[in-house]
Order: structure tokens, then sequence, then C-alpha cells
């Protein structure tokens, strides 16, 4: 067991379990710019190590019926293409420019989405409070043929975004899904989750195909973030969310900075 890559598991866990933030957009800049891992072995790596806390999720969120699936099914019918068109495009640039430009990009790239997450996780903390005030007049049932494109479209993306930097499944989704104000937060947040379950597994095979994947640090990293969860769903209830978001918002625009 390395204690470093463990510790680093706990920190990210406990942000996650502390803010419901998507522990990608944390764990990241933690692997490159803590722990010295090449961009693209830390893509893979992430996502690996996603893997199980997604399923997870998805079980939970089913379980207490949550997931909209038919939701899931349209963000799936874009996502699932988009997901493997973001490994192929990797595997075609690996085989074009090498692995040091590669990661270059990467490593710019990232640090351009995590400004994008930070400035989406403050959007996110306004919009839950305008959703809570008027949760009484949310309807449960929203149709959602007529958004169906869009739905489609937003999964693309964000499969995309995923498989190039493991960075998009959550808060970029959510954002992203908008267009259905009516829709009980809960049924977005559950539906989101499933959707994350379902291309994170396709993205990490594809990682896997390109060889980017570390597994012993994925089980340390795992090790790790399991009791960082806990702790930080401890500690959730403990301090305010108004706090806890536009902290996480702050560190993630500033390791986005350093990754320049």
């Amino acid at each position: 067991m390395d204690w470093h890559i463990a510790l680093a598991g706990l920190l990210v866990g406990t942000a996650v379990g502390l803010s419901g933030v998507g522990g990608s957009s944390l764990m990241m800049p933690v692997l490159v710019l803590l722990l010295g891992v090449q961009p693209l072995v830390a893509v893979g790596t992430d996502l690996a190590y996603s893997v199980p806390t997604k399923l997870v999720g998805m079980f939970v969120h089913a379980r207490q019926h949550t997931v909209r699936w038919k939701l899931v099914l349209l963000l799936c019918v874009g996502g699932v293409p988009g997901a493997l068109a973001g490994v192929f495009a990797l595997g075609v640039i690996k085989r074009m420019i090498s692995i040091d430009q590669l990661n270059e990009y990467l490593r710019h790239g990232i640090g351009i989405l995590l400004f994008v997450v930070a400035a989406l996780i403050l959007v996110q903390l306004v919009w839950n409070n305008v959703q809570q005030r008027q949760a009484k007049k949310k309807n449960d049932w929203v149709p959602l043929r007529p958004k169906a494109p869009h739905i489609a479209l937003v999964g693309f993306t964000v499969g995309f975004l995923v498989s190039i930097s493991s960075i998009g499944a959550g808060s970029i989704t959510m954002m992203l899904l908008l267009v259905l104000p009516r829709m009980r937060l809960q049924e977005l947040v559950g539906s989101n989750v499933a959707f994350a379950a379902i291309i994170v597994p396709i993205a990490a095979a594809g990682h896997f195909a390109l060889g980017s994947i570390n597994f012993p640090m994925t089980l340390n990293l795992l090790l790790g973030s399991i009791p960082g969860v806990l702790i930080g769903s401890r500690l959730c209830g403990i301090l305010p969310d108004t706090v806890i978001r536009p902290a996480t918002a702050g560190v993630m625009a500033l390791a986005g900075a350093r990754l320049f």
C-alpha cells in the first residue's frame, strides 16, 4: 500500500462526501499536480477509480426511485457514442503526436475544464436554492420527447469530455439539463448518477485498451476514498452548503490555473 496515494484518495473522498462535487474534478489535479502522474495515465486511472463509486451510486438511487430511466436512456443515446468517440480520438491523436505532446495538451485542456466546472458549481448552488424555493410548484412528470434531441446532444458532449478528461459526468451534465426546469431535483441527480455509471465504465474500458490505467494506483485510491466519503458525509451535516461549494470551486479554479 502506498500511503501517499491512499491519502490523496482520503482527501478527495472526504471532499466528495462533504460537497457532493464529482470526484474526478478534484482527483485530476491531485494526481497531476501533487503526485506527478502523467495526464493521460491520470485520466485512465481516475476513470477506473470512479467505476465502483458510480455503480454503487446508481444502485442506491434506483432503490429509492430517484432515477428517471427514460432520461437516462436518452442521455445514453448520445453518451455511449460520445464516450467511444472520445477514446477513438485519443487513440488517433496518440498515434499522430508524441506522448509528451499529448500529455501537454491534456494538461491544458483539463485546466480549462476545471475553470468551467468551478463556475458551474457556483451556478448550481444558486439553481439548487431556486429549486428548493419552488419545490411545491414542480411536477413529478415532465414530457421528455420534445427535448429528446437536446438531451442526446448533452449526452454526447459529456460522454466525449469524460473519455478525454474524466471530468464532466457530474457537474456539467446537471447544468446542461437545465432544459428540464420542471423536473424534480432528486430525479435529475439520480438520473445523472445512473448515466455516469453507464458511460464511465465504457470510457474506462477504452483507456484500458490504450494502456493508460495504473491499477495498483487505482486500488490505493479506493482504499483511501471509501473512508473519506464516510468522513465527508458526516461533516456535511455540520457545515453549510453555502460555505462548502464556493470553497470547492475556488480550489478547483486554483488547480486549473496551476495546470497551465
